[in-house]
């Protein structure tokens, strides 16, 4: 059987180094600030935390309004969601 080309098997199962384009100095220095907070490494935020709010937000299947009250609303819901989820899951110390 004939492979295709493209990158090479990993040799390990150490993690794979990952950037995002686009995402600003003040979101990661945020993010790992919320992660530290919590008692988590970034990777651990992003995979628990982050994956679940997302997943979250799928569920629900919400779309960004354009209407002006609807886009008011939308926000408020997602803020209100966030605190839902930040008391859920109290920082450790």
């Amino acid at each position: 059987m004939r492979r295709k080309p493209g990158r090479p098997p990993r040799p390990t199962t150490a993690p794979v180094t990952w950037s995002v384009r686009g995402v600003t100095r003040e979101t990661r220095a945020t993010l790992e600030q919320a992660a530290a907070r919590s008692g988590k490494t970034l990777g651990q935020y992003l995979n628990e935390d982050i994956r679940a709010f997302a997943a979250q937000q799928l569920r629900h299947r919400t779309v960004p309004p354009t209407d002006l009250q609807d886009q008011v609303n939308y926000l408020r819901q997602l803020v209100e969601n966030l605190a839902a989820m930040l008391a859920a899951h109290p920082p450790r110390e």
